[in-house]
């Protein structure tokens, strides 16, 4: 595969899972709240989508740096393996592995770009934020297999994955 088309393959790989994660960490953040929240505490209906696009502002740059960050290494690692990825089920398995794996980094992303600040509850490298982050990371990764399955092919596989 020529160069160019293999970074562009790499950026929308990137993109696509900025775009996933901060709208699925603004969701799962939707799900915590309403789930601590009073039995009354929505006066309407569409105060969700309305807490989601809220939500989806304020996490774009944490959620949406870092998707891009591991959509583009998730997506470097799977080009390197080809030839072990024999079918749909071994590429989402696969998938969601090293979304979870890649995921498990966040608080340390969050350290730097923080510039070294802690949070005061337990700091960055806490279970509850790791557990989020392979929550927000494994579905990533299994929507971005499920969506660009196809262009696994485009490396040259021998999995007919199609």
């Amino acid at each position: 595969m020529q160069p160019t088309k293999m970074r562009a393959h790499v950026l929308i790989a990137g993109v696509f899972c900025a775009f996933a994660a901060t709208l699925i960490s603004a969701l799962w953040m939707v799900v915590i709240l309403l789930w601590l929240a009073e039995p009354n505490a929505l006066q309407h209906w569409y105060d969700v989508p309305i807490g989601v696009a809220d939500l989806c502002r304020g996490m774009w740059v944490p959620a949406g740096g870092f998707g891009f960050l591991c959509g583009v290494l998730g997506r470097l690692y799977l080009s390197l393996r080809p030839a072990h990825i024999t079918s749909k089920a071994h590429l989402f398995a696969e998938s969601a592995f090293v979304g979870a794996l890649l995921s498990t980094c966040f608080p340390l992303f969050m350290l730097i770009v923080m510039g070294g600040r802690f949070l005061p509850l337990g700091g960055w490298v806490n279970w509850r934020i790791i557990l989020f982050s392979i929550a927000v990371g494994s579905p990533v990764s299994i929507l971005y297999a499920g969506v660009f399955h196809h262009s696994r092919l485009a490396f040259g596989s021998p999995a007919k994955l199609l």
